[in-house]
């Protein structure tokens, strides 16, 4: 089952750095198509010698003399080799031919080696230029026959003779361009998983509903594509607005009891959508047929007018000092059943504010007059409002951001609520990037008509 499991994730970091993988594979095999176009073509050609070593024939010869010539001779291909590419024969050679060159560079184009188990003996010339390659072949087995004809003595009955003469070669022996592209696919291929997997390791934010739940223990209720037009209202054109009735249709069965009242929306960092996802929850609970208020207790950068084109007036901040009634500042939006509290001014003490007893009796009121209290806090790591405002609530529906929230931050203040007793009834991912008709959640709800029915 493990194996299983590491086989998923191995598949899942491949199919999410795909990108990667690809472009880095074919930007390899296109460098070594590139780079074998550019080379120069070689050229071999070869020369077949036989080395044998004689004897003399006499009335009392031993039957296994013969075998010990042809031992002989096979030894002597092994030295014949070496003295081939010594440079006494490269300046013959270069002598009879009148070359431009010094022996160091004619040495480096010889080669010769011994055909295993026989007396034959191949000489190698590798050129760029096909004629030269045969020309240099011949003329090196012709001075090398010469060079041993000068060296070993006549007695010792050793000849050498050439058996297949150096022809022009045809086809160039390198480069290889099969085999160069097949080389930059696999190097491609095995640097770009690499590289894949060493960024996987490297990335510490939060993007796949796994990562939140291995950490916290916490389910994800769904996953907010990123749009450019993220608000709902007057916007059902995306698949957005049927994530988040998935949402709302999560949190239904978790609050099966109707032990929340007031639902607190936050997310560690500024930035990262809460203030949109509080919106969103808000007007989707509405068109169910709930009767909803949304609370905006973010005194330091309120967002909500904005987002419902309100008038800046008094608000929150105005009923928690005495100078306003709730009733006189909750505005409507348009939408049936969603009602609006904004912050109103900034105070100078936005945390004494929300942990007053007025706080507490504003929340208890509301909380009987509408049947879900959405919050829109703070960030939980910046500031302790959102810490204060959860002792407070009923629950807490975290917000992070695809790629931007990193993974010890979702810790942090899942630790930092807990400390005073909040109850996390889940996260969403904002942000994230979709696959499928529907992304996360492929199939519509089949529960959608049955909420509506169920608060009429």
């Amino acid at each position: 089952m493990e194996e299983q499991l590491e086989l998923l994730k191995f598949i899942k970091i491949l199919n999410k750095r795909k990108a990667i993988i690809i472009f880095g594979t074919l930007i390899c095999l296109l460098a070594a198509i590139a780079a074998t176009s550019y080379m120069s073509p070689e050229y071999e050609a070869s020369v077949e010698m036989l080395v044998s070593q004689g004897q003399v024939t006499s009335g009392n010869q031993a039957p296994g003399e013969s075998y010990q010539a042809i031992l002989m001779s096979e030894r002597l291909t092994k030295t014949f080799s070496k003295m081939i590419t010594s440079r006494t024969l490269a300046e013959r050679v270069i002598e009879k031919m009148e070359l431009a060159m010094v022996p160091e560079d004619l040495q480096k184009k010889v080669d010769a080696k011994p055909e295993k188990d026989t007396q034959l003996m191949e000489l190698t010339i590798t050129d760029s230029n096909p004629v030269l390659a045969k020309n240099l072949a011949n003329s090196y087995a012709e001075q090398f026959m010469k060079m041993t004809g000068e060296v070993i003595p006549s007695s010792a009955l050793i000849s050498v003779k050439v058996v297949e003469s150096a022809v022009v070669p045809l086809d160039p022996i390198k480069p290889k361009l099969m085999v160069n592209a097949i080389l930059g696919f696999l190097v491609g291929l095995t640097a770009s998983v690499g590289f894949a997997f060493l960024l996987e390791m490297l990335d510490v934010t939060v993007k796949e509903k796994e990562d939140i739940e291995e950490l916290t223990g916490i389910s994800v209720l769904g996953r907010i594509p990123r749009e450019e037009h993220p608000f709902l209202v007057g916007n059902d054109s995306s698949i957005a607005p049927e994530i988040y009735r998935s949402i709302r249709t999560n949190l239904q069965y978790l609050n099966f009891d109707q032990s929340i009242k007031t639902l607190i929306i936050s997310s560690p960092n500024m930035g990262e959508g809460k203030t949109t996802i509080s919106s969103n929850l808000a007007i989707v609970h509405a068109r169910a047929g709930y009767k909803v208020l949304l609370l905006e207790c973010d005194l330091r950068r309120p967002m909500l007018s904005q987002v419902f084109n309100l008038s800046v007036g008094s608000g929150l901040s105005g009923i928690l000092i005495g100078a306003t009634k709730p009733e006189s500042v909750i505005m409507g939006t348009g939408i049936v059943g969603l009602d609006v509290l904004p912050s109103g001014p900034t105070p100078p003490n936005p945390a004494d504010l929300l942990s007053s007893e007025r706080m507490d009796d504003l929340l208890e009121s509301l909380s009987k007059k509408y049947d879900l209290v959405i919050i829109d806090c703070p960030p939980a790591l910046a500031i302790a409002d959102t810490a204060i405002l959860a002792s407070k609530s009923d629950a807490v529906l975290l917000v992070s951001s695809y790629g931007k929230t990193k993974k010890n931050e979702m810790v942090a203040t899942k630790d930092t609520l807990n400390k005073v007793g909040a109850r996390i009834i889940g996260f969403v991912i904002n942000g994230a990037e979709m696959s499928g008709k529907y992304g996360y959640y492929p199939y519509k709800p089949y529960t959608e008509h049955q909420v509506a029915d169920s608060r009429s």
